[in-house]
């Protein structure tokens, strides 16, 4: 198992994202997770590591959940996502994959007022996400916060 301590000694960037999905999966009992980062200059999130998908995914800060927690700075647990209007569905009926539920935690920076990056967690397997996942997922992205700030020269992953 992955845990926090094992990312501080982590000086890759992309293996310090790989190994902050498998921590926040872990940690929740979740079936997938995504790390997101700001890109303000484009007005959008990235996917810095997504499990089980292969290709760098790019949304509009503010389009569907995670957008949504990018641009409030909330941090979004919704056990029915396709109840709730914010939700965009395009991506499960692309892929085929059903969302049951997720959880999204916005990533501050340093400043305290910048959202950097979402993390988000979907289908908890077993129910969904309580308030004690979600209180683990705010004090992981508080502690990864100075890592995913960071900017990422260019020709570098992610």
């Amino acid at each position: 198992m992955v845990t926090l301590g094992h990312l501080s000694v982590v000086r890759d960037r992309h293996a310090y994202v790989e190994r902050l999905v498998q921590l926040c999966s872990q940690a929740t009992d979740a079936d997938r997770c995504t790390v997101w980062i700001a890109d303000r200059d484009r007005n959008e999130l990235v996917s810095a590591a997504a499990q089980r998908m292969g290709t760098e995914i790019r949304i509009p800060i503010g389009r569907g959940l995670a957008g949504h927690a990018a641009a409030t700075g909330e941090t979004i647990n919704i056990p029915d996502p396709y109840s709730d209007p914010r939700f965009d569905p395009s991506f499960d009926q692309r892929t085929g994959f059903r969302t049951r539920n997720i959880l999204a935690v916005p990533v501050w920076g340093r400043d305290g007022r910048t959202v950097v990056g979402v993390i988000q967690v979907l289908n908890k397997k077993s129910g969904a996400f309580e308030r004690h996942d979600q209180m683990l997922l705010e004090r992981i992205a508080e502690a990864v916060a100075p890592t995913l700030e960071q900017p990422v020269p260019p020709g570098v992953r992610r």
